[in-house]
């Protein structure tokens, strides 16, 4: 027992003689190390462990520009001063450089049986700043084709005679397409495959015109489809341009050329939207919804289903309606409505008391007539379990009146 006593002694104390002459060396090349190295610092001496930053040097995309970036690192040494079982821990910094190749390169580095700290380091930092500046090559030469296909693709698009306009600000990175008041703003990308995306547009969100804001890659393209989308537009937009001028349209209360829906004051109990589906044929049988009073949805519902075979393509949608709701003047917009309980009278929902959405539902008590959001009346009807649901439609007690009220389940 004393034996291996003293053989434990005698191997610690070697080993602490090969420490103390490693980190003399270390010491005897301390000048090098804070030349080249002046950011990493010995924080552990069990194990060895070196951690701070490496200055890297690597060239910018401008000429004769040299630009200087700190990589973190934690060198740790648990055999020092082998490098056996060495660990590296690398910061962020160099994230985008962590691949095969460049981790082969630095277990390469390892390998070396002369290795010192110092040296070791100072060869890291050539390895690093020779892959950076292969990315800043790499992304100029992306800036520089990606400028060139853009002055080319700009100039011809220019060059191009039609009657879409074409303008930009100083810094060319914002391009606007105008035709017949409609307009489409464009923004330039770092892609090279979709050079361009949309930030703002009048046209409509449709599904005809889906995937064109995500594959604008050519402005000369993208000037004769956003030609086209106007010319398809014209006959809908047309068609509610007539319903704005002879309807009292309460939604939306300041129309433009991405709405393809109007929602018509018919009377203080009820209310119609109609919404463009077809835009290749604007006229065809759109899509028609009542809001209001169950009682009167329930009659035009009715009414207008004997009569939509009568609905002819050939004439104007608002023709159509006066038709289909044997309605031929519909009422005037009025600024100053005394009537409360009108369905204008009120913009407020009778539970949430909020304006911002046009309540949809209205109470079949005349003496009431209080108006509700759908989705607040549905929520205010399941809050009391003895309520009926029929048809997904949940029937209860009036909020004000106490009177029986539906809706459908939201």
């Amino acid at each position: 027992m004393l034996i291996i006593f003293l053989y434990i002694i005698v191997k610690s104390a070697i080993y602490n003689k090969l420490l103390i002459m490693a980190m003399k060396r270390t010491c005897n090349n301390n000048e090098f190390f804070l030349k080249w190295h002046p950011e990493m610092i010995l924080v552990s001496d069990s194990p060895i462990t070196w951690q701070g930053f490496l200055l890297i040097s690597h060239a910018s995309c401008e000429p004769h520009d040299i630009q200087c970036s700190r990589v973190k690192l934690k060198l740790i040494l648990p055999n020092y001063p082998s490098f056996r079982n060495v660990q590296i821990r690398f910061g962020k910094q160099i994230a985008f450089l962590r691949n095969i190749e460049f981790r082969q390169k630095v277990k390469a580095l390892l390998m070396n049986s002369t290795q010192t700290v110092p040296l070791f380091l100072r060869q890291l930092q050539s390895l690093i700043g020779e892959y950076m500046h292969k990315a800043d090559s790499k992304l100029c030469m992306i800036d520089l084709d990606a400028t060139s296909n853009f002055l080319k693709d700009l100039k011809t698009a220019l060059q191009n005679s039609s009657d879409v306009q074409l303008t930009c600000n100083h810094n060319l990175n914002m391009i606007t397409l105008s035709l017949r008041g409609i307009s489409l703003k464009l923004q330039r990308c770092n892609s090279i495959e979709v050079p361009w995306k949309v930030i703002s547009s009048d046209l409509p969100n449709v599904s005809i015109f889906e995937g064109f804001e995500k594959n604008i890659t050519n402005l000369s393209i993208t000037m004769v489809k956003f030609k086209w989308q106007v010319e398809l537009l014209e006959n809908a937009w047309k068609q509610l341009k007539e319903i704005d001028e002879n309807c009292w349209v309460i939604d939306p209360l300041e129309p433009n050329k991405s709405h393809m829906y109007r929602r018509i004051h018919l009377s203080q109990s009820i209310s119609v939207t109609i919404t463009i589906q077809d835009l290749l044929h604007p006229t065809a049988l759109p899509v028609i919804k009542f809001f209001g009073s169950d009682n009167e949805v329930k009659k035009q519902i009715n009414y207008v289903s004997d009569n939509m075979h009568n609905w002819n393509k050939d004439r104007s949608i608002l023709e159509n309606l006066r038709m289909l709701l044997n309605m031929y003047e519909f009422p005037e917009p009025q600024e100053n409505l005394e009537d409360k309980k009108a369905i204008i009278g009120s913009h407020e929902c009778g539970i949430c008391f909020s304006a911002d959405e046009l309540p949809n539902k209205i109470c079949n008590n005349k003496k009431c007539m209080k108006h509700f959001h759908s989705t607040c009346l549905s929520k205010w009807l399941q809050t009391n379990a003895r309520n009926q649901v029929v048809f997904n439609h949940i029937h209860g007690a009036c909020p004000h009146c106490k009177e029986n009220i539906s809706c459908f389940i939201e």
